[in-house]
């Protein structure tokens, strides 16, 4: 019995101090993400140190990738002392030219939200789709999000992107928000995939699709984009705080197995979802679905600059 409890204490120490040798990003890079997302995605540059925000975490279900944010870890400079809320991220990004809107891309999602207190006054998201100018990131087309204590997809049809004076690093926005609700954080509490069909488009053929493991959320056809001429995503763990809740806000983890995305749809989703296609090509939410408005405040502080959306905003018309 002595030698059987030994062996389980050495086994035990040797797992310990091989996860403590092998590197989170170096790991992350090779087993999580997967598809373009391998060559494509770099460490962001407002991204907190790698050295705090990532460890390697490792159960049943094998091994993964932990993102961690805490108040103790501050943010970036152009985050932390933002204009009327603090942000502190880590998150990687497209270090390659904006995608274009002539094909759609496929996107896989697995995570889980297993060491993820709440607190109503935080939110933020999880993974992004960033509307681009050229090279330049605007605004966020779309998120999947948490507010709270609820997980939701957010598309958004932006009315006006604006600066403020003192604060040219970040960017505000007037738009119109659609959120369709994936459930709780408490349902996330095992791995859960979401995937995405997308093709960016200013014009009718532009198409959405989303999944929460095989079910279907949501389908979006028709124009789907405007301002800015190519995207590029950011993924990774983003989240705003309010000052007056700062001692309040719990350090949160997201659990990552894997992430990635293609050009070619059989790279990355299964084959149900690559042979998925619409006969109608009409919109339809399977979730309650929220419209929203929402122009950012300005503090007071003048606007230094502005793009604005000259059309009319395209409008999802949604049976469900």
């Amino acid at each position: 019995m002595k030698k059987l409890l030994l062996i389980f204490f050495v086994l035990f120490i040797f797992s310990t101090n091989t996860h403590a040798s092998e590197n989170p990003y170096k790991f992350l890079k090779k087993e999580v993400l997967i598809g373009k997302a391998k060559s494509e995605m770099k460490n962001d540059t407002r991204s907190i140190s790698k050295k705090k925000a990532l460890s390697i975490f490792e159960d049943s279900d094998g091994k993964a990738i932990k993102i961690t944010l805490d108040t103790k870890f501050k943010g970036h400079k152009n985050d932390w002392e933002r204009t009327g809320e603090r942000n502190q991220r880590w998150e990687t990004a497209n270090k390659k030219k904006p995608r274009k809107f002539k094909k759609p891309v496929y996107i896989k999602y697995t995570f889980k939200l297993n060491d993820f207190p709440t607190h109503p006054a935080v939110g933020g998201s999880l993974f992004q789709v960033i509307a681009n100018k050229g090279t330049s990131r605007l605004l966020p087309w779309m998120k999947l999000q948490f507010s709270g204590d609820r997980i939701v997809h957010q598309v958004n049809f932006t009315k006006e992107v604006f600066y403020l004076k003192g604060d040219p690093e970040n960017s505000n926005f007037d738009k119109v928000s659609y959120k369709f609700p994936l459930g709780s954080v408490d349902q996330f509490k095992n791995y859960r995939t979401i995937s995405f069909k997308i093709l960016a488009s200013k014009d009718d053929n532009g198409e959405i699709i989303a999944w929460v493991d095989d079910k279907k959320v949501f389908e979006v056809y028709g124009p789907n984009f405007t301002i800015g001429n190519g995207y590029t995503f950011k993924w990774g763990f983003y989240r705003w705080l309010k000052d007056a809740f700062l001692n309040e806000t719990p350090t949160q983890s997201l659990t990552v197995k894997e992430f990635g995305f293609s050009d070619k749809c059989e790279e990355i989703l299964n084959q149900e979802k690559c042979s998925y296609t619409s006969e109608s090509k009409e919109s339809i939410s399977y979730v309650r679905y929220r419209k929203s408005s929402y122009r950012m405040p300005t503090y007071g502080k003048k606007i230094t600059k502005s793009i604005k959306w000259k059309k009319p905003l395209p409008e999802i018309k949604l049976n469900n």
